[in-house]
């Protein structure tokens, strides 16, 4: 496992690529640079040999499973800290005798838990119009997919059951809110917190690496979510004026334009679950498989965070 691994040693196994940049060098030799993942950690890669880098060239922004070999050492690039890279010599495709479980992250939760947590939440709510959307939605295939779809490739919920557990976690919050606000209606907020996300079903796959489908990258989560929720809605002969807050909470859940919500919030509702999705993904953050305190650098906050697990 890649966490196992100290500077020096040789690393073998079956990993997740992911390529970053195919260059030449000052001496003119090709080179490809990413890296490479399993469910324990990741670590970056620099490759030399010209098939390899040929190869991995064809994957940029696509992550793929091979298996690697090659030694691991300590480098420095620029004023950041130093950091474990392995140099790829050898390379080959994933065969039938690879363990693939070590490449499918999961989450510290129970699934099954959390799909009686999303039916419980269904139950709640009483708008017949809303509560129709939901069961129209949440049903059939879409629901097993939904409850095995991660909720990110890599910031947050990055594992597999990841959309299911940050969509029932959002809602507790957001219900929480809710119920201390006056004027807040709560079945719009479970609704929205339940829904706001289901387009990253057709945007992730849930394949090795979870990488972006073509749908996704063209259309993203939030407008797929919102056409979702309004197809199901016209099968219910259900009219545009009664799911308008609802679509709303959906384009307006990463608060504004500049976080890349096509819409800014405008309703009570709304403001609620933006504000239950983004601390739900921020407390993610903490959630790292270490033991110890210690300090760690998040991209996704742009500042270090002080991990401590029991």
């Amino acid at each position: 496992m890649i966490r196992d691994i100290k500077a020096g040693e040789k690393l073998s196994q079956a990993v997740i690529l992911r390529v970053q940049k195919v260059a030449q060098s000052v001496n003119g030799n090709r080179y490809a640079k990413g890296t490479a993942e399993d469910n324990s950690g990741t670590i970056q890669f620099i490759t030399f040999e010209p098939e390899i880098v040929r190869r991995l060239g064809e994957n940029i922004g696509s992550p793929c499973a091979m298996r690697i070999q090659g030694p691991t050492d300590m480098v420095k690039y620029s004023s950041a800290a130093p950091v474990m890279q392995v140099n790829i010599q050898k390379m080959s495709d994933i065969t039938d005798d690879d363990d693939l479980s070590a490449l499918l992250p999961g989450g510290n939760f129970s699934i099954e838990s959390y799909k009686a947590q999303l039916a419980k939440y269904i139950e709640m709510v009483h708008t017949p119009t809303l509560k129709s959307i939901l069961g129209k939605i949440f049903s059939g295939q879409f629901l097993e997919d939904f409850c095995r779809n991660p909720a990110g490739t890599k910031l947050h919920h990055a594992y597999v059951g990841g959309l299911l557990q940050h969509s029932v976690d959002v809602t507790r919050l957001a219900v929480g809110m809710a119920m201390s606000i006056e004027g807040t209606n709560t079945d719009l907020v479970i609704a929205g917190a339940l829904l706001h996300d289901i387009g990253k079903v057709k945007e992730i796959s849930a394949g090795i690496g979870f990488p972006y489908t073509t749908e996704g990258r063209l259309l993203g989560h939030i407008s797929i979510s919102a056409m979702m929720v309004e197809k199901a809605a016209s099968s219910l002969n259900i009219p545009m004026s009664r799911t308008q807050e609802l679509l709303h909470i959906i384009l307006s859940h990463h608060g504004d334009q500049s976080k890349g919500s096509p819409m800014a919030c405008a309703t009570r509702e709304a403001f609620i679950v933006h504000y239950a999705d983004e601390i739900n993904a921020i407390m993610n953050q903490f959630d790292e498989p270490k033991k110890k305190l210690v300090w760690d650098y998040n991209q996704m906050l742009q500042r270090f965070l002080m991990i401590k697990n029991a």
